[in-house]
């Protein structure tokens, strides 16, 4: 079975045909070109014919003898020499000036072209981790959400559970008959939630205000904008004489709110 061959490798020979590749990536070539891979060997073959023309195009030079002591000694040449598909660095430095050069030169270049894709890699992966930067962010912001809302049904809940409990139902009014709202309040005390349902979003530098009338006139319950399904809510934390009250109602102010109604009533019940 012909072993599969990866740009990888492409990227390993050249500093594999100089001696330079050591660790878990020569391991890793030298498993493979064991493996008979055909266009490895035939780039080595290249890379090495290459190299032996360069050492051949200078002149020897013979190097001194405390020069050729210590290249014996790094190349271990007491010990028995293993047979290696690689061509050893030592091999190398045992080159005429010039020579040796034009090597240091081509590993050069290779590491180079090798550091530009290992770039391209990391920008990718960067690329990617922002990515799932922004999806962690948006699932963030999704579950604080999903936490208000059930926040807000749970506040809901526990006035409707309230014994005696009220509901009071609003109609739409003028230009909005098809809303409708709801309040719920709890009497014993005076806690209160209210819904709108279908109203439409307000114009530009208007709000929604709720209110309850009773004995001594309009209060102001909060002011709310609706969603894109036209819902609206307001919580209430105390509801003064809620037995009191006669009229529940919304009508539409200015952005803020004002201490009286003035605008067009949208909902009353």
């Amino acid at each position: 079975m012909t072993p599969l061959h990866s740009p990888r490798h492409d990227d390993l020979i050249p500093a594999y045909a100089v001696g330079a590749l050591d660790g878990e990536e020569l391991r890793e070539l030298e498993a493979h070109l064991a493996d008979g891979c055909s266009e490895c060997d035939r780039q080595l073959a290249l890379w090495q014919g290459d190299l032996e023309e360069l050492a051949a195009s200078v002149a020897p030079v013979e190097p001194s003898p405390v020069t050729r002591a210590r290249i014996l000694r790094l190349a271990g040449a007491e010990r028995p020499e293993r047979p290696l598909r690689r061509t050893p660095l030592l091999r190398w430095l045992a080159l005429p000036a010039a020579a040796l050069l034009g090597v240091l030169m081509v590993w050069a270049v290779w590491s180079g072209i090798r550091q530009a894709r290992l770039g391209g890699e990391v920008e990718s992966l960067r690329a990617e981790r922002d990515r799932l930067e922004r999806q962690v962010a948006a699932l963030d912001r999704e579950l604080g959400l999903a936490r208000s809302e059930s926040q807000r049904m749970a506040a809901t809940l526990a006035v409707l559970s309230t014994p005696g409990a009220r509901s009071i139902r609003l109609a739409g009014l003028g230009p909005t008959p098809g809303a409708v709202g709801q309040t719920f309040v709890d009497p014993r005390n005076g806690r209160a939630v209210f819904w709108a349902f279908h109203l439409p979003p307000p114009e530009p530098g208007k709000t929604y205000q709720l209110w309850w009338i009773g004995n001594t006139g309009p209060v102001s319950a909060g002011i709310f904008d609706v969603d894109a399904q036209g819902q609206g809510r307001v919580e209430i934390a105390r509801v003064d004489r809620p037995e009191e009250i006669q009229v529940w109602a919304v009508t539409v102010e200015p952005a803020g709110g004002v201490p009286q109604p003035t605008g067009a009533m949208v909902l009353k019940g």
